[in-house]
């Protein structure tokens, strides 16, 4: 399989839109999180925030290292300020880039290893996040 770099471009351009949208609303719930576990929540929405940058870095530099240009757009947001209506529309989301990182990366050939496994820790920590929030509401 041939690594066909204009899908994967523009793929990893809707996962980095996904990326500062998801940054954007763990930041903004940690802001305004109430209810149960409010505080331990607003600092873990705090540190998750932190992995979406770090996310969204490295599709950067992925795209830019296969030619493309880094989209600046920003996905679609959802907050809510009860603590666990925030975790619930987090965990869609999460479940969402799970899918959606998946799904590219099967798109990347083996032996593009430096993009396979850049994807391949996007995905990792995504999954991390959803077993994380499937606890938290109690899945």
């Amino acid at each position: 399989m041939a690594l066909d770099k204009g899908k994967i471009i523009k793929l990893m351009n809707e996962g980095l839109a996904m990326e500062y949208a998801s940054q954007i609303q763990y930041l903004t719930q940690a802001a305004i999180t109430t209810g149960p576990y409010a505080d331990g929540l607003m600092a873990r929405f705090a540190e998750i925030a932190s992995d979406e940058m770090e996310h969204a870095k490295i599709l950067r530099t992925r795209i830019a290292a296969l030619g493309g240009v880094p989209t600046t757009k920003v996905g679609e947001i959802q907050i809510h300020k009860d603590s666990m209506q925030a975790v619930k529309i987090n965990l869609r989301y999460e479940r969402d880039t799970v899918d959606f990182y998946r799904k590219l990366l099967n798109l990347i050939p083996h032996d593009e290893v430096i993009l396979y496994e850049a994807i391949e820790h996007v995905l990792q920590d995504s999954e991390e996040h959803v077993e994380e929030l499937e606890r938290l509401v109690g899945k």
